[in-house]
């Protein structure tokens, strides 16, 4: 798969410093990744999740490759899959976006700290989507609530190329200030967005919120259930499906 075309990442103090070149979300500037690293999945044993084929920080690609440059968000899912909402919040922006890779579609939801079960650290935060069709985004319109579980779209390949294998990217940050938000082009003619308040943070550290990250960095990941009552949740559920497992015959 084609690598994204990031400027050279420093390791500092424990520290992931991004000045970001091109990426899918483009801050000028360095852009710290302060929340804990290398986190892995844990998924529910009776439970067949749809997986993450690359992490936050890795130079791992989804086809084995080596990135240019750590990975700013997480990669996963199979073709087809439904990609869900990890929390409720709003649709900020939809657009057509192309990273060298061909056309596709980009979502955006910006969620609020008490949305998130949360009563300290970042007010806002941000979780983007990308390699979607944008036809079947272009149905959500800015403004849009967004129910916990719903479902926003169904994983593609980027720039709905076969070459590439199926993936959605999914990205987090934390914004201290939303109108320093700006919007651009790249070489390719896609949009991007710059906010130099912009943190990024692990997705897995926001699943991690209701029951912190083992001593192993294992996340205990948990599936979103259409019949919980998520009062007093913290941070994310899963955003791939994790359908039950079905019993095996004796």
């Amino acid at each position: 798969m084609a690598k994204r075309h990031f400027a050279t990442a420093v390791l500092l103090a424990g520290l992931l410093l991004l000045p970001f070149n091109g990426a899918t979300s483009a801050p000028s500037g360095h852009v710290t990744a302060d929340t804990p690293r290398h986190l892995t999945p844990d998924y529910p044993l009776d439970r067949d999740c749809s997986p993450l084929t690359s992490l936050f920080s890795s130079w791992d690609d989804v086809d084995g490759n080596k990135r240019d440059a750590p990975h700013t968000g997480v990669d996963g899912g199979r073709l087809g899959d439904a990609v869900l909402a990890p929390a409720p919040g709003e649709v900020i922006a939809v657009w057509h976006a192309d990273w060298g890779w061909g056309p596709e579609g980009a979502l955006m939801l910006r969620h609020t700290r008490e949305e998130l079960g949360l009563s300290d650290g970042p007010k806002i935060y941000y979780s983007e989507f990308d390699h979607l069709r944008y036809d079947e985004i272009a149905r959500l319109r800015v403004g849009t609530r967004i129910k916990r579980g719903q479902v926003l779209a169904h994983v593609d390949r980027p720039g709905g190329d076969e070459e590439y294998l199926p993936e959605v990217h999914l990205e987090v940050w934390s914004i201290q200030d939303e109108g320093a938000t700006q919007w651009d082009k790249n070489e390719h003619g896609g949009k991007y967005w710059v906010n130099e308040t912009g943190h990024l943070i692990d997705p897995l550290y926001m699943m991690s919120l209701n029951a912190s990250a083992r001593r192993d960095h294992s996340v205990a990941i948990t599936p979103f259930d259409a019949t919980r009552d998520y009062t007093g949740f913290r941070g994310f559920t899963y955003f791939l499906p994790c359908p039950a497992l079905k019993a095996k015959k004796r």
